[in-house]
């Protein structure tokens, strides 16, 4: 059985106010529901943009690695007067690629930078190794390249290429 209160004057009207108080103490559950959708909607745009945001990152430390080995060997090419076959023996910055397997230095006076789908996105050689004559050279690999392979070769400057390593127009 079940107990039934008769309430009168100050008393209904507080059992009235509380009531009212004690029913709105919790979210419905669409409210909850909405929230959580738009938690997932700011989810799904934000994390893409930090993926490539990251990979943007890591794309641009290789291309300062890059340019960092071309300046190298050119350092290399005045002070001893010769190169190597092995570029990687000339330049820490494309040995630090070559290490990381993003290069592949394949002993004949070529290095290979890996990036996206392409084992060749960025091919350095030096031309007429062993004259007066020796330039570092670059060149795009074969194949179209995907997004990264493109934003690497647009981070190198190509207008320092070719870069003379010996001959009249370098300055010691």
């Amino acid at each position: 059985m079940s107990t039934v209160f008769l309430l009168f004057g100050e008393e209904r009207q507080r059992y009235q106010v509380m009531r009212k108080i004690s029913v709105r103490r919790a979210f419905t559950m669409i409210e909850l529901i909405f929230v959580i959708v738009i938690i997932g909607v700011l989810a799904a745009v934000a994390i893409p943009k930090l993926a490539a945001t990251r990979t943007d990152a890591l794309i641009s430390v290789k291309a300062q690695n890059i340019m960092a080995g071309t300046n190298e060997i050119a350092a290399y090419a005045m002070s001893k007067g010769k190169t190597l076959s092995s570029i990687i023996s000339m330049s820490a910055g494309f040995g630090a690629l070559v290490k990381s397997g993003e290069a592949n230095d394949t002993g004949n006076y070529k290095i290979e930078i890996k990036e996206g789908n392409l084992n060749d996105c960025i091919i350095f050689e030096i031309l007429n190794p062993g004259s007066d004559t020796e330039t570092l050279s670059i060149d795009y690999g074969s194949g179209s390249a995907d997004e990264q392979c493109k934003l690497l070769r647009k981070l190198i400057d190509p207008e320092e290429f070719p870069m003379k390593l010996h001959g009249t127009s370098v300055v010691y």
